[in-house]
């Protein structure tokens, strides 16, 4: 059986590539800064960052030596910043919307007709409305977060 290497290997990879290129603000992270930031060998990190180069690549750029040995990786595309946590998709954007919604209905220092108001706000949004509201959060007809 083969075992799953995503939440033990390449998400963990995959994060620090985000974390150290947000930090440096450097458009290429070297491999060995990643194993240093994630505590993981050298082989393991080689395989973590070739499966997140396959298609589609988590990485702009990747630059690697003859022997097949990734040396550094590109800035994360876009969908790399979704997959680890830096960017919210336009459904968690949806989701903390319809809780700060709930949370206004709950609160007690509104009159009855705001509260009302923003119930029915955050039941409409949690149900039929809600196709339309995560091609709004996605920006320009859902382009710049999901494209």
């Amino acid at each position: 059986m083969t075992d799953e290497t995503w939440s033990s290997r390449d998400l963990p990879v995959l994060r620090a590539v985000v974390d150290i290129c947000e930090e440096s603000g450097t458009y290429l992270t070297r491999a060995t800064a990643v194993e240093r930031r994630t505590d993981l060998d050298t082989e393991t990190v080689q395989r973590a960052l070739r499966r997140l180069n396959s298609e589609p690549s988590f990485f702009e750029k990747v630059v690697d030596a003859s022997g097949g040995q990734i040396i550094m990786v590109g800035p994360p595309t876009a969908y790399a910043l979704r997959v680890a946590g830096a960017w919210p998709s336009p459904e968690r954007l949806l989701q903390r919307l319809i809780g700060a919604l709930e949370a206004a209905a709950d609160d007690d220092t509104r009159d009855d007709g705001e509260r009302s108001k923003f119930r029915q706000v955050a039941a409409y949004l949690g149900s039929f409305a809600t196709e339309v509201a995560i091609g709004a959060l996605g920006g320009a007809g859902g382009n710049v977060l999901t494209g």
